[in-house]
């Protein structure tokens, strides 16, 4: 099983299960504008499961209107990913501003050797 999955035998027939009673239930037209909330509490499969299979694109979030779950950052409900577009573009934005500053300081740093370096060479007549 370990090629396929990383649960044990006893553990992914419970997934599996949990699958089984959430799609049944999807594929009523009357529950196919459920919520996770909704969804969670008619199947007794939990929120993180249910998100997880979203995520994992065992459910194409895209079908059901009112089925997403919250970003990781900010709790804005999503249908993909692990974070919304806005907290990624933040995320993303800081990231590259450390990654700019952090190369400045390098290069800041490696400057004053370069001068010294100079100095002495002038210095010693080379």
């Amino acid at each position: 099983m370990k090629t396929y999955t990383d649960h044990c035998l006893d553990c992914y027939k419970e997934i599996e299960q949990d699958f089984n009673r959430m799609n049944s239930f999807l594929k009523e037209a009357e529950n196919r504008n459920a919520t996770i909330e909704e969804l969670s509490e008619a199947t007794k499969v939990s929120e993180k499961r249910l998100a997880g299979f979203i995520r994992d694109g065992r459910i194409y979030g895209e079908d059901f209107p009112n089925l997403g779950y919250p970003c990781a950052h900010c709790g804005k409900v999503i249908k993909r990913q692990v974070l919304c577009q806005g907290c990624y573009e933040r995320f993303s934005s800081d990231i590259s501003k450390t990654l700019k500053r952090d190369k400045l300081a390098e290069e800041a740093a490696r400057k004053p050797r370069e001068q010294n370096s100079k100095y002495w060479q002038v210095k010693q007549g080379k």
